[in-house]
């Protein structure tokens, strides 16, 4: 077979092509993934990667042109990317598109220039390029690939001689990564790259194969399409429970099973694979149905949701005629603050509800929403504490009368305007204290236009004049639409403001935005069809506090620092996510540490973690820069332990503020991370220069002393740390391993007998620290009671010593806890300027 070029319709088949086998082979590259990364497997952070990628295509049309599929899948694979290698393929597959230019066409030569892009892209998205992984193998696959095509302009072959290089280049991994040929493995990554080359090349000489590839996991389109269409009205609910499970096996009496499930409920729906069969079915008794099933083979993924309860609290309520309509996001979250919120159109509704509103009210300016429809909307939410922005000063009476009659801890901020509600919503995971300090410096304005004659203050208003309001009081009038607004925006735009949102109206005015436009030049702006009556615009400015510092820290939340210890600090947290009851949660935000650790306890298995996508720093650097930081110290967790770094590193790079941001590796993690980003912020308050910062971090990084003590070693079993055996002759013996963090890498420090081994040993280690210096001590626990209680005493033992600063007793969380388990520890830091 001969092949000249590649079109857009040829490229979006490869990469789905390519897509299907790197999926189907997704175990395979988990069971190759050695590293004790605390953020998910290899295989399952490369499959969702490249998944977002195949899910984006099948919806962009065969006819759609190369710059139209290369668009599609550079917003996918950005959005999509998860894990270290997940974000280096995804760093691939975006250098390949830029590579590919304007060009409609792809010939050999051109493929090259598109793989010698990818290998480019990819080698800038990490600080330290390590050889013996999926970044050699793009590279080698580029060189031998400029070889091939000065001889031959085959494109078949071109492909075949990829898949060939990046199969010989897997091989050599081992050679030139030593724990990988200690480990007898080759690097997961970078054969997880092959099998999509080797998708591709598979795509062209056995399209056949390709087709007929199934996922291993059961995903039938008609099983959900059919679980769709069940009705689930609440008056007809007869059966409670909406069940679902997958059984690790197909190989019993399918139909004997089914019938047996089908006198529990209705509703059932199944599916079956070649190796596993998914059930779903109504009933009112779950625990019955999950023995029937445990009696043919493991369960997975179970689901059991209280369908009443359900339709009570997470889908939209269609009101009476009379009420209110009340809106629920479908992004449920675990977190312990909820957040209602008025809109008066649809469009700010999902403009709300996409900031992350948990629950929408439509109401507003003429139609305010009643006691009634806001104890209905509360009603929708258990949450410790929840947050209401009625966003129309003619509703908060309205709402602090629904919360004395609820009985939830609900809590009325007093927004006055659409868009003072939206700014708290934007920046609801810092603390409220802080956007209320921060809100007072902002200028909320409303452009309307007056129904009457009348005086305000020493403005004279004709009806008919064009109005502002600002902060809810009518401060100007003019007769023309783009006087007035060129005026408010003079008078309130000052040197401090750093962002304007606009919301435009029904009545679309395109002078007024282009003069808005110039007006806000400097601004980082954002324009929101808002589609809003009476009203031709809302416009919010943020203004910066003018004694903030310059430096802004950013970090993740493997340091272990909440909002509310850096609440007057210059830092900004970055979550990682947890797989919690089959969804990812962002760590601290939407989940609480708490949750996790009983969830960890209970099950006696670590949870899977997940490292922050690209977008979530790009996300979060944009903010920092829109709040008016002029520099960022972006400070994470050792990159020997997880991929964060390398995610902050490409959203760096797709920023013009690039040259602003510094992103510096730990070397480690928990409170030892957090100890570098409170005093690096501390610095930045005293006004020290971003060098002397960074200076001080990378000077100070290596002096932490690090030991935290486990209750057991079967978390270190399950990594694959030790062995079985050893875990069973260690708590046997009721030996403690005591592990360290050390240049970056977690390492084993010490094996002793009991806690008070453990006690002695920390003695031990903080006599030797203070020998000849003063330290700060961290005191860390992870998981049980017991520990919280060892920790308690080992911070009273020193609180008196002279030498000894302690600074505060830290839970550890969720990822660095998923692998190592329970137990306790400290960190100590020199006591240094």
């Amino acid at each position: 077979m001969r092949i000249r070029y590649i079109d857009a319709k040829r490229l979006r088949m490869l990469l789905i092509a390519g897509s299907k086998w790197l999926v189907m082979h997704e175990e395979v590259l988990n069971e190759l993934n050695v590293y004790p990364v605390p953020d998910g497997d290899t295989g399952s952070n490369m499959s969702m990667t490249i998944s977002s990628v195949e899910k984006e295509l099948t919806k962009v049309d065969e006819k759609s042109s190369m710059n139209e599929v290369s668009e599609a899948v550079e917003e996918a694979i950005l959005m999509g990317a998860r894990g270290n290698s997940g974000t280096i393929l995804s760093q691939i597959i975006t250098g390949f598109l830029k590579g590919i230019g304007d060009k409609d066409r792809l010939y050999a030569a051109d493929v090259v220039t598109a793989l010698e892009s990818a290998k480019e892209v990819a080698y800038k998205a990490v600080n330290q390029p390590v050889e013996g992984t999926i970044l050699t193998v793009i590279r080698k696959v580029a060189e031998s690939a400029r070889e091939y095509v000065k001889t031959s302009d085959d494109l078949v072959g071109l492909l075949e001689n990829i898949k060939d290089t990046a199969q010989e280049a897997v091989e050599q991994t081992p050679e030139e990564l030593p724990k990988l040929k200690e480990a007898g493995v080759v690097d997961a990554g970078a054969k997880g790259l092959f099998y999509m080359l080797e998708g591709f090349y598979m795509l062209i000489t056995q399209a056949d194969l390709i087709e007929e590839i199934e996922p291993t996991e059961v995903k039938n389109a008609d099983f959900s399409s059919t679980i769709a269409n069940i009705d689930h009205d609440p008056d007809s609910i007869k059966f409670q429970y909406c069940t679902e499970f997958i059984i690790g096996s197909s190989s019993f009496d399918t139909d004997k099973f089914k019938a047996e499930i089908l006198e529990l409920g209705d509703s059932a729906v199944f599916a079956q694979s070649s190796k596993k069969f998914k059930v779903h079915v109504h009933t009112n008794n779950p625990g019955q149905a999950l023995e029937l099933a445990l009696k043919n083979g493991d369960l997975e993924k179970v689901k059991i949701e209280n369908m009443k309860l359900q339709h009570e609290n997470l889908y939209v309520k269609q009101p009476d005629e009379e009420g209110a309509k009340i809106f629920v996001s479908d992004k449920v979250t675990l977190s312990e603050k909820g957040h209602i919120i008025v809109a008066d159109t649809e469009n700010l509704k999902n403009e709300f509800l996409k900031n992350g509103a948990d629950v929408v009210i439509l109401g507003g300016q003429s139609k305010n929403p009643s006691v009634q429809d806001i104890l209905n909307a509360l009603e929708k939410l258990d949450k410790k504490i929840i947050y209401i922005y009625p966003n129309n000063k003619n509703i908060i009476s309205t709402a602090k009368l629904a919360c004395g009659k609820s009985d939830k801890n609900a809590v009325v901020m007093e927004t006055r305007t659409m868009l003072e509600g939206n700014f708290y919503i934007k920046d609801r995971n810092d603390e409220i204290e802080k956007l209320m300090e921060e809100e007072k410096r902002n200028v909320s304005i409303e452009v309307t236009k007056a129904v009457r004659d009348t005086k305000v203050d020493d403005l004279e208003i004709k009806q008919g004049n064009y109005i502002a309001l600002i902060n809810g009081k009518i401060k100007y009038a003019e007769n023309d639409l783009k006087t007035l607004v060129s005026n408010v925006l003079d008078q309130n735009i000052t040197k401090d403001t750093m962002t304007i949102t606009v919301a435009e109206g029904s009545e679309k005015d395109e002078q007024c935005k282009k003069l808005i436009e110039e007006k806000s030049a400097r601004l980082y702006k954002t324009f929101i069809n808002g589609n809003q009556e009476n009203y031709y615009y809302y416009i919010y400015l943020e203004n910066k506090n003018p004694n903030m510092p310059e430096i802004a820290i950013l970090t993740d939340s493997t340091s272990d620092l909440v909002p509310e210890e850096v609440m007057n600090l210059p830092i900004s947290i970055v979550p990682l996510k947890v797989e919690f009851d089959g969804n990812l949660y962002k760590d601290i935000f939407e989940i609480s540490r708490t949750q996790v650790w009983e969830e960890i306890l209970k099950t006696n298995t670590g949870l899977k973690t997940s490292q922050p996508a690209p977008q979530d720093f790009l996300k979060a650097y944009k903010r920092l820069f829109e709040k008016g930081y002029k520099k960022i110290l972006s400070i994470h967790i050792s990159s020997k332990l997880s991929g964060t770094s390398q995610s902050a590193q490409v959203a760096k790079n797709l920023l013009e503020e690039k040259d602003n941001i510094e992103i510096l590796d730990s070397l480690t993690t928990t409170s030892a991370l957090g100890h570098l980003v409170t005093e690096a912020a501390k610095k930045s308050l005293k006004r020290e220069s971003a060098q002397s910062i960074v200076s001080w971090v990378e000077n100070t990084r290596s002096k932490a002393r690090f030991l935290i003590a486990l209750n057991d070693l079967k978390f270190l079993e399950k990594g694959g740390r030790i062995g079985k055996a050893t875990s069973y002759i260690g708590s046997a013996l009721h030996l403690k391993p005591i592990i360290g963090v050390r240049n970056g890498e977690v390492i084993p420090e010490k094996k002793v007998i009991g806690e008070m081994g453990v006690m002695n040993y920390i003695r031990k280690t903080i006599k030797q620290e203070t020998e000849n210096q003063s330290v700060y001590l961290y005191v860390v626990w992870a998981g049980v009671a017991r520990s919280l209680d060892v920790a308690d005493k080992i911070a009273k033992e020193y609180e008196k010593n002279p030498k000894v600063t302690v600074v505060n007793i830290k839970l550890v969380g969720p990822v660095i806890g998923s692998h190592v388990g329970s137990g306790f520890g400290i960190i100590t830091y020199p006591k240094l300027s």
